[in-house]
């Protein structure tokens, strides 16, 4: 009886750390797409430092599949985004900074969980393991 009810908790451990692994999974794959996201930014900045006139016409997504046309009035006057609802005028290369800036504190962020994924996967295996075992032995 003893042995059915440690096997019952190693169960209940192995499903725990499951979950968890699951969760830091998540903010992971979340992580990356922020990150992609802002690397898409950067690059699309710095296209538009060197090729991009003012006056020239550009197509703008504004959701799903649906662009404008839409004209440069002042390429050194890029809004950016620093909050809820707050938007500051930065000039380009004041822009493609902050994005950078950005891009590293996510990156640094994307360490840690990633190291947390891994370390609960390798937890994971070694009760696995330990699991599968103890099916294939039956109770000590």
């Amino acid at each position: 009886m003893e042995g059915s009810q440690d096997f019952q908790r190693q169960l209940y451990q192995y499903r725990s750390l499951q979950e968890q692994r699951d969760f830091f999974q998540a903010q992971l794959d979340i992580l990356n797409n922020f990150l992609a996201n802002l690397n898409t930014t950067k690059t699309l900045l710095e296209n538009l430092k060197g090729d991009i006139k003012e006056e020239e016409e550009i197509l703008v997504p504004i959701g799903g599949l649906i662009n404008v046309k839409a004209k440069i009035k002042d390429i050194n006057k890029i809004l950016v985004s620093i909050g809820q609802d707050v938007v500051v005028e930065k000039n380009i290369d004041d822009s493609i900074a902050f994005i950078q800036k950005l891009i590293e504190k996510n990156e640094e962020s994307r360490k840690v969980v990633l190291s947390r994924v891994q370390m609960l996967e390798n937890a994971l295996i070694g009760m696995s393991e330990m699991l599968q075992k103890n099916l294939t032995q039956g109770p000590k």
